[in-house]
């Protein structure tokens, strides 16, 4: 594998590796054979897993005033 990977094929490697790991509910020969498929530089899978997104949290005055607007509502009642 390349020093410095462009990041789309960064994203599917580590999709495809996420899919099929062990450690998160996927099958053990299956982790191996995408494993050792990427090494080789072949493709290992059809496609990712589902789309993981990362949202950023509000910070300084922004995370004070998102906590005071969460605070001052009326509590939900099921």
């Amino acid at each position: 594998m390349p020093s410095s990977p462009d990041p789309a094929e960064r994203r599917r490697r580590r999709a495809l590796l996420r899919a099929t790991h062990p450690d998160l509910g996927g099958d053990p020969e299956e982790f191996i054979r995408v494993l050792a498929a990427l090494e080789a530089g072949g493709t290992a899978a059809p496609g990712p897993g589902p789309e993981v997104r990362f949202v950023r949290r509000p910070r300084g005055v922004a995370r004070v005033t998102a906590w005071w607007r969460r605070r001052r509502r009326p509590p939900r009642v099921v």
